[in-house]
């Protein structure tokens, strides 16, 4: 009596292990396809979160660049008016031993090195309604056909490896000048200046752009952000719903 009541009992127990083990069963596949799951989503919105920061930073690199310009722009023309200035007080000094030629091929010689790094730099930028709209391509040509006139005018200067200059080569520079139009370095030094100015406008808008950019990239990050919260959030309510479902319809038939 004993034995198969102990018997029963163990078979009794066993079903109701089995119905245990089968929920738990259930419950650890419910809980690894929702980790899965959750770990796609993360990993598929990561990536994109990881695109807009690449994204973001390149613009930030931009950024440096282009504040670059918005200073050193202005600044050249500012020496310029400054040293015109200068000349302007020291013209009837007789102290003072540099002629109006020298001293504005002197001004001049500074400018097209300079702008000729800031046409490398937009030469990187792809925006041609911008270049277009500051006749970038006229920039690029009257730079360069002031580069060459240096370089001309430059080739006819005395060799000197020393810092400063001897009277007898000042005297040569002076005599070299002399056969050049003050008019010709005066136009090139005008347009010099100009072009400056476009190049310092033409930052001053694409920065506004590259602003413009970096708040739209800021917002879709934050959204993607929150798009990824809610879609790990639903599916597991999802998974939770149907799971739960499964259940419901399994004590109906053990009923």
């Amino acid at each position: 009596m004993i034995r198969t009541f102990l018997i029963k009992n163990l078979l009794a127990t066993s079903k109701k292990n089995k119905q245990r083990l089968k929920f738990f069963s259930e419950l650890g596949i419910f809980l690894v396809l929702a980790a899965l799951i959750s770990s796609g989503i993360s990993i598929y919105f990561e990536n994109k979160l990881n695109n807009y920061k690449v994204k973001l930073i390149k613009l930030e690199l931009e950024e440096f660049k282009i504040q670059e310009w918005l200073t050193d722009a202005p600044s050249r023309n500012l020496e310029f008016k400054i040293g015109k200035f200068t000349y302007d007080t020291i013209e009837n000094n007789e102290k003072v031993n540099i002629s109006k030629k020298r001293f504005y091929f002197y001004l001049l010689t500074w400018y097209p090195f300079t702008i000729r790094y800031a046409i490398d730099d937009i030469e990187l930028i792809k925006n041609e309604i911008l270049k277009k709209k500051y006749n970038f391509k006229n920039i690029k040509k009257t730079n360069e056909d002031a580069l060459n006139y240096v370089y001309e005018i430059y080739d006819k200067f005395p060799d000197n490896e020393n810092e400063y200059l001897e009277s007898s080569e000042i005297l040569e520079i002076e005599e070299v000048l002399k056969n050049v139009p003050f008019d010709d370095i005066l136009f090139h030094l005008n347009q010099s200046e100009y072009n400056t100015l476009q190049i310092n406008l033409f930052f001053q808008d694409y920065n506004r752009i590259v602003d413009s950019e970096k708040k739209e990239l800021k917002k879709i990050i934050l959204n993607t952000t929150d798009k990824s919260t809610d879609a790990i959030l639903y599916a597991f309510i999802f998974q939770l719903v149907i799971f739960s479902l499964v259940q419901i319809f399994e004590l109906k038939e053990l009923s």
